[in-house]
């Protein structure tokens, strides 16, 4: 394993090689006088360009992604090949980097990509992976663990999205309109304004709306958003910013389709095409002909569309001092959020999140340096609730969740960098994390079961014989998140005695009918505890020139462990990750030629992730458990060329290689549906129904295509003194991958090409440009999420069609 990994990291090497000696019989056209420009982060808590930066990042300026057609974050993965960020239903938002991450189906859980805002750390995924995109300075996207600085849940890596500031000494506005096809229509806009000498206001908007890709209206877009921004700088050392923002995102939301559905071991298409969705008559009609388990009769229609209705605000400050020891920096900030969200996902009928959150957090650093040390130093506050009144209605059981939950963490952080020499640094930190996490709450589940005299599970051919089948003889459960409602509705329609009651024993209801027997089920988990981690990094670099830069770091990261509404599994250990990477940052022939290479090899342990799988006391629940041990590894190529004044080249290249060590997973029929192989591992209560553990172990992680591949090109053609024509194209290709852990044939996602192109005139002097795009060129829908559904179906997401449009920008 070690000497496969050498040898193609060495390929890798030798690859970069070749293209740089390559590049000098197109170097001598280049025009001299201009190069590649730098871009400036902040990924290490001070600024540096991102050749300076000694980490593995991905960086892309705000008017690249708007000129690329990136207006929210679901689009970061058409430039920054190491990321998947997926949707199966809702705003219940999976975060994947190189294959670390989580499928999740609740919002509470901790996402394994830390993600921030402005400098503020989000504590729900849906929180930045669900906002608009716009007047924004650049995203940048770490990849692999960042213990010391981020901390707690950034095992992964971590996502900062950071917005244009005030300019003091500037008076100015701004423009971007856009129009396409499906009545696609964006518009954003800033305003920038002095207030006296030592002020500045910038006050920035979006609203974004298109139509839906499917035919039920569903993958639409409806969503506006505003931010405003003080900026206050009384002296040359003392700086004060204030941001306040909010967004609003309506519409149907993410839509998902029928791909076909399991009787028994055999796949039944749905002979639907992927533009269908759920909500047609079509879906309708194919839905009816399906038995739903465990109750083995025909499903109904989708009771209702899709709706969303998010809405998010925060304030926060940045106040900056720079004092004779360094540069303090204090972060506070607090954020709310709200949804109501009704959603099919994996073919409920139909799903409801209602939650709350909101979250107050602040830090406080110090950098600066003493002697040959430079140094960060800190410490981190955070505080968070969240409380959701849930249901996921699957029409034979309506599963409801009430609850509240929440999370205080603390953390004291600190990075020193030894200059041993002006070309050779010594890096080390250490972080503290303590994490007091709770849940509190009850999940109460009506489970409608064919067969009244024997206990669940009934099979399929006693469930015929006696008219289970047979259209109105069980009870298709509606949409309710009250217990007592669903036990007054089950009464109002004759389903069960009106002298039933929910405190009645045992919790089996008879059906009136004869036909079939209800169950209640409720477990009311309370659970807390604390989880602490030291994290730590070490790292060298080098610089072999002024424009060769070499590294090599070990990090570690850390993932909270938590706690769940699942019978008999309230709680989940922290997962952690160790990462070596080694790496080269260059420019060559006169700031003509950038290549970035990375090699890596993460150790992976405990990962959080959830499936379907069976509680002690033999209840099928959805859960997340820590399953053993996965290994990552690979290498990143990052090219630039500009082999002219007004060419550039891009080339992304990304090996991957995942492969899990030890994955179990344990469930029972009728959930047994994943394709590792299996071996009997107990039954359930009644004695006979076999649970089973899979083994999975051999399998690559989830969302990481072995290669990945982005290419790009650029052409700028002077129409006179004054105006250019800009022409670009861009492509990217992803090996298959995974995208479920039932690892079922439908769930590799198969390899695909995605191209776009823009044509743009713009001012030379930068005050507007005027230009057509078009993406996805070969108008090829892929799957970007499959779900096994546990009513039965195979469900999957679409990317989006070819979509062209045109766009303004004007700067005044």
């Amino acid at each position: 394993m070690r000497t496969s990994f050498l040898n193609t990291t060495c390929l890798a090497a030798m690859t970069a090689a070749g293209l740089v000696g390559a590049t000098p019989a197109f170097a001598q056209d280049a025009d001299e006088g201009v190069g590649i420009g730098d871009i400036v982060v902040t990924a290490q808590r001070r600024e540096e360009t991102l050749q300076d930066a000694a980490i593995a990042i991905d960086a892309v300026t705000g008017n690249d992604l708007a000129e690329q057609g990136v207006t929210t974050a679901d689009d970061i993965g058409k430039i920054v090949p190491s990321i998947a960020i997926v949707n199966g239903g809702g705003t219940g938002t999976s975060v994947f980097l190189r294959g670390v991450g989580n499928v999740t189906n609740n919002n509470y859980y901790d996402a394994a990509i830390s993600s921030s805002y402005d400098g503020v750390v989000l504590g729900r995924a849906s929180g930045a992976f669900t906002s608009a995109f716009y007047d924004l300075e650049r995203v940048e996207v770490l990849k692999g663990p960042q213990g010391i600085l981020y901390g707690r849940n950034a095992t992964g890596g971590a996502v900062n999205i950071i917005p244009k500031k005030p300019e003091l000494d500037r008076l100015g506005a701004g423009v971007n309109l856009s129009f396409g096809n499906y009545s696609a229509f964006g518009a954003e806009g800033y305003i920038n304004a002095p207030l006296g000498q030592d002020a500045a206001l910038r006050f920035s908007a979006t609203r974004q709306s298109r139509d839906g890709f499917n035919r039920d209206g569903s993958d639409d877009l409806d969503r506006w958003a505003m931010r405003a921004q003080l900026l206050f700088e009384p002296t040359d050392r003392l700086s004060i910013r204030i941001s306040g923002d909010y967004t609003a995102i309506g519409g149907i939301g993410a839509g998902s389709h029928y791909l076909g559905h399991f009787q028994g071991p055999n796949f039944i298409a749905s002979g639907l095409d992927k533009n269908e969705g759920m909500y047609t008559d079509a879906a309708n009609a194919y839905r009816q002909t399906v038995l739903g388990a465990p109750g083995f009769g025909f499903l109904n229609p989708m009771n209702r569309q899709q709706s969303t209705d998010w809405k998010g605000w925060g304030v926060h400050a940045e106040v900056k001092l720079d004092t004779g020891i360094g540069e303090v920096t204090f972060i506070p900030g607090y954020r709310e959020g709200e949804n109501t969200n009704y959603f099919f996902g994996p073919a409920f009928n139909t799903a409801l999140f209602d939650e709350t959150n909101d979250q107050f957090s602040a830090e406080l650093r110090l950098a600066g340096s003493a002697g040959m040390i430079d140094y960060v130093v800190g410490g981190f506050y955070f505080d968070e609730n969240v409380s959701g009144n849930n249901e996921f209605n699957q029409e034979f059981v309506l599963p409801m969740q009430d609850y509240v939950g929440g999370t205080k963490s603390v953390a004291a952080f600190g990075q020193l960098t030894a200059n041993l020499s002006e070309r050779l640094r010594l890096v080390g930190g250490l972080r503290y994390t303590h994490d007091k996490k709770f849940i509190d709450g009850q999940i109460t589940n009506f489970i409608t079961f064919c067969g009244p005299n024997a206990p669940p599970p009934v099979t399929p051919p006693a469930s015929f014989g006696i008219g289970c089948q047979i259209p109105g003889n069980l009870p298709h459960y509606p949409n309710l998140t009250d217990p007592q409602a669903a036990l007054n509705w089950l009464i109002a329609g004759g389903w069960i005695s009106p002298s039933s009651t929910l405190t009645q024993l045992p919790p089996f209801y008879s059906v009136t009918s004869g036909v079939a027997r209800i169950l209640r089920s409720v477990n009311a988990p309370s659970d807390s505890g604390t989880f602490s981690k030291v994290t730590w990094k070490a790292g060298v670099e080098f610089d072999a020139t002024p424009d060769n830069l070499l590294y090599a770091t070990v990090e570690t990261g850390y993932r909270a462990g938590g706690f769940q509404l699942a019978e008999s599994y309230t709680n989940y250990d922290p997962e952690t990750i160790t990462a070596f990477t080694i790496g080269s940052k260059n420019r060559f022939l006169g700031n003509k030629l950038q290549l970035n290479v990375e090699a890596f090899l993460w150790k992976y342990k405990d990962q959080q992730i959830n499936f379907f799988t069976i509680s002690p006391d033999s209840v099928l629940v959805s859960a997340t458990q820590n399953v053993g041990k996965s290994d990552i590894k690979g290498f990143d190529i990052d090219l630039v060329a500009k082999p002219m004044r007004n060419t550039t080249l891009s080339a992304k290249v990304q090996f991957l290689d995942t492969k899990y060590q030890g994955l179990i997973l344990r469930t029972a029929p009728p959930r047994d549906n994943f394709n590792c192989p299996r071996s009997v591992d107990g039954t359930l209560a009644d004695g006979v129904t076999p649970i089973f553990a899979f083994d999975c172990s051999g399998n690559s992680l989830l969302f990481s295509p072995k290669w990945t591949l982005n290419l790009g090109a650029e052409q700028v053609i002077p129409m006179s003194d004054n105006v250019d024509l800009v022409a670009s194209v861009f492509t990217a290709w992803k090996d298959d991958q995974w995208g479920n852990f039932n690892y079922l044939d439908f769930q590799r996602i198969p390899a695909n090409w995605t191209t776009g192109a823009s044509l743009t005139f713009k001012d030379v002097d930068g005050g507007w440009s005027l230009g057509g795009y078009v993406n996805n060129i070969e108008n090829n829908r892929h799957v970007s999420y499959p779900q096994a559904s546990p009513i039965g179906f195979a469900v999957v997401r679409y990317t989006a069609p070819r979509t062209y449009g045109v766009r303004f920008t004007g700067d005044f």
